[in-house]
C-alpha cells in the first residue's frame, strides 16, 4: 500500500467514526503509527493528508463507510503502546533523578525529562528522586523561585510522576565545600584568580595552563579559605578542576570550573548572611550522583558535555560513573511559548494573565485547556529516546488527547456571536440530541420561534436551505422558513434557543469570544465536553471555557 493509500484509508477511517468529518491530527498521528518514517518530512505529510482529508470529507458519510470496506480496514478495539528501550546494564532496582530548575512552572519540554525518568524507574522496579538544580544565584533567566519549587511537584504529580526523596541543592553548599577541598588537597583542583579572559587566552587561544594550575595544595587551599571568607570578590576567583588539556578534545571540558563566587546572590535560601561561593551544575549534580546512589542517568543530549567534565571528577575520586543514556533536543516551535525571560515579561506587560495562560506551553496551561497528562506522557513515549533533534507536533499531541477525551465529552452547542432568526414554523417543542454520536444517552433542547445561530453561518448561508444540528431544515434568513426534516447534504448549523446561556470561550491565542451556549449544559468546573462544530473545551468556572483543540 503506497503512502497516498495509507493516508486515505485512515481518513476514512476517521471520517467514519466522526459523523463523515476526518481531523487531520488524528489522522496523521495514525499514519505515522502505521508507518514511522513518513514523519521524517512531517510538511509533505501534513500536505499530502490536508488534501486527501478535503476529498474524503466530500463524500457522505454511506461512500465513506463503503470505500473503507473495500480497503480492508478492520478496527482495533485496543491499541498498544510502544514502550521504551530497556536501559543498558539495567537491573531491578535502578535509582534514578530528575534535575529541574526551579526557576517557573513546568512546560511541555521539561514533561519529556520527567515521564522518560519515570518510565524506566517504573520499568525496572527502581527510585526516583527529585533533585532541584537551584546553585544558580546569578543568571536571571535560571535564578530561583521561591514558588516553583511547589510549582514543579504540583505539575509532577500531576503528569503521574512517582518520585521518592526530594533535595535541594543549594541546602547542600557545605558538603560541595568539602569535597572540593579533598580535590584541591590531592592536587586535583586549584584555584584561579587569573580572570576568565586572560585564562581563555592562555588555555584555550596559546594552550598552555595558566600559572595559578601549578600551585600547590596549600597555597590552592588558602586561596579557597579566602573565597568562603569572601576576602577575594565576584571575578577575583574561581575553583577549577585540573584536567589533561593534551587528552581533553572538548574545550569546554578543560580545567572546568567547579565554583564561582557571587557577591549578591538571588536566592530564596541563599541564607543569612548569604552564601557567597556557589558550585557549578556539573559540579554539585556530580556529587549527588554518587552520594544517593544514582544508577542510571536518562538526560538531553545538549549536557553531553556534562558527563565528559564529571567523568574527571569520578575518575579522581576512584568512583564508577553512571550508565547514561541521551536523548535528543526538544523543540518548541515560536507558538509555544517557554521562554521564562518573554512569560515574566508577557505577565508584567499584561499580555499573559499568569502562567496558566493559554497562550503558553506550560503545563499549568495545558492542564487548564484540558489537555490529559496521559495525552502527554503517550506523546513523550511515543518520541522515545531518539537521539535525533524533535520539534513538537501539537497536532500530534491533540490527537492523542482526542483519544482519551473523545468518548467521555458530552456533546453541546456554543453559539459564537449570535444572530437571532425567527422561524416561521416550530413544529416541536423540544429536540432530542445525542451526548455522543452513536451512544444511548441523549440530552433535550428546548426550541422556541427566535433562535440564535452563529454570524458566520448566517451571512454564508443567507437565502439558501441549510439544517438545522438535530432538528430540521431552513431557508437562512431573518424570517427562516422551514423546509422538512429530511436529511440531505446541506450545510449543518449549530444553534440555541431563547434562554440559552451566556458564555465566553478562551482561545489559544489569547482571544476571548463570546456566546450562547444551550441551557441543557449543567456543565461542572473542570469538565471538559465539545461544543459542536467548535471543539473541545475544558470548563474553568460557569460560563467561561477554555479551548483546547478540534
Amino acid at each position: 500500500m503506497n503512502d497516498e493509500a495509507i493516508i486515505r484509508k485512515h481518513a476514512l477511517a476517521n471520517a467514519a467514526q466522526f459523523s463523515g468529518k476526518a481531523n487531520i491530527g488524528s489522522v496523521i498521528g495514525k499514519v505515522i503509527a502505521e508507518k514511522p518514517e513518513l514523519k521524517a518530512d512531517m510538511n509533505a505529510l501534513k500536505q499530502a493528508a490536508a488534501k486527501i482529508i478535503s476529498e474524503v470529507n466530500a463524500l457522505d458519510l454511506e461512500t465513506q463507510k463503503k470505500e473503507l470496506e473495500k480497503t480492508g480496514w478492520q478496527k482495533i478495539e485496543k491499541e498498544q503502546r510502544i514502550g521504551l528501550p530497556p536501559l543498558p546494564d539495567a537491573d531491578a532496582g535502578v535509582v534514578m533523578r530528575m534535575a529541574p530548575n526551579p526557576n517557573g512552572p513546568l512546560h511541555i519540554g521539561h514533561a519529556r525529562m520527567a515521564i522518560l525518568n519515570d518510565e524506566y524507574a517504573k520499568m525496572y522496579n527502581g527510585k526516583l528522586f527529585l533533585r532541584f538544580d537551584d546553585t544558580d544565584p546569578k543568571n536571571p533567566n535560571k535564578v530561583p523561585m521561591k514558588k516553583a519549587y511547589k510549582w514543579i511537584e504540583n505539575g509532577l504529580k500531576w503528569l503521574g510522576v512517582k518520585y521518592g526523596k526530594v533535595f535541594r541543592a543549594s541546602s547542600r553548599l557545605p558538603i560541595y565545600y568539602k569535597y572540593f577541598e579533598k580535590l584541591l588537597e590531592a592536587g586535583n583542583a586549584y584555584v584561579c584568580t587569573c580572570g576568565q579572559e586572560a585564562w581563555s587566552r592562555m588555555v584555550r587561544n596559546e594552550r598552555r595552563p595558566c600559572p595559578c594550575k601549578s600551585l600547590d595544595a596549600g597555597e590552592n587551599l588558602e586561596r579557597w579559605k579566602n573565597m568562603l571568607k569572601h576576602k577575594l570578590k565576584e571575578g577575583q576567583a574561581v575553583g577549577r578542576i585540573k584536567t589533561d588539556m593534551e587528552k581533553i578534545k572538548d574545550p569546554a571540558a578543560i580545567d572546568w570550573v567547579a565554583f564561582r563566587i557571587v557577591d549578591k546572590p538571588v536566592h530564596p535560601f541563599a541564607g543569612k548572611p548569604p552564601k557567597k561561593v556557589w558550585p557549578m551544575l556539573d559540579f554539585a549534580s556530580a556529587i549527588d550522583d554518587r552520594e544517593f546512589g544514582i544508577t542510571h542517568i536518562v538526560r538531553g543530549k545538549d549536557l553531553a558535555v556534562s558527563e565528559a567534565r564529571q567523568r574527571i571528577l569520578y575518575e579522581y575520586m576512584g568512583w564508577k560513573y553512571p550508565v547514561t543514556k541521551i536523548y535528543g533536543k526538544i523543540m518548541t516551535t515560536e507558538e509555544m511559548v517557554v521562554s521564562k525571560s518573554k512569560i515574566a515579561e508577557g505577565i508584567k506587560s499584561g499580555k499573559f494573565s499568569g502562567y496558566d495562560d493559554p497562550q503558553l506551553a506550560t503545563l499549568t496551561a495545558f492542564r487548564k485547556r484540558g489537555i490529559l497528562p496521559e495525552a502527554i506522557r503517550n506523546y513523550m513515549v511515543g518520541i522515545g529516546m531518539n537521539e535525533s533533534e524533535t520539534t513538537i507536533d501539537l497536532e500530534i499531541l491533540f490527537s492523542e488527547n482526542r483519544k482519551l477525551i473523545d468518548k467521555t465529552s458530552n456533546r453541546y452547542f456554543f453559539v459564537a456571536e449570535p444572530v437571532e432568526i425567527e422561524l416561521d414554523k416550530v413544529l416541536a417543542k423540544t429536540v432530542k440530541a445525542p451526548l455522543y454520536p452513536g451512544g444511548k444517552k441523549f440530552r433535550k433542547i428546548h426550541v422556541s420561534k427566535k433562535i440564535f445561530i452563529e454570524k458566520h453561518d448566517y451571512v454564508a448561508n443567507l437565502e439558501r436551505e441549510a439544517r438545522l444540528m438535530h432538528f430540521c431544515n431552513i431557508v437562512v434568513g431573518k424570517k427562516s422558513k422551514y423546509t422538512g426534516t429530511e436529511l440531505n447534504d446541506n450545510a449543518k448549523i449549530h444553534w440555541v434557543s431563547k434562554g440559552a446561556i451566556k458564555a465566553k470561550l478562551v482561545m489559544p491565542d489569547g482571544k476571548i469570544i463570546s456566546g450562547l451556549m444551550e441551557p441543557a449544559a449543567k456543565i461542572k468546573p473542570g469538565q471538559i465536553v465539545q461544543f459542536e462544530r467548535v471543539g473541545f473545551a475544558r470548563c474553568d468556572k460557569k460560563g467561561l471555557f477554555y479551548f483546547a483543540h478540534k
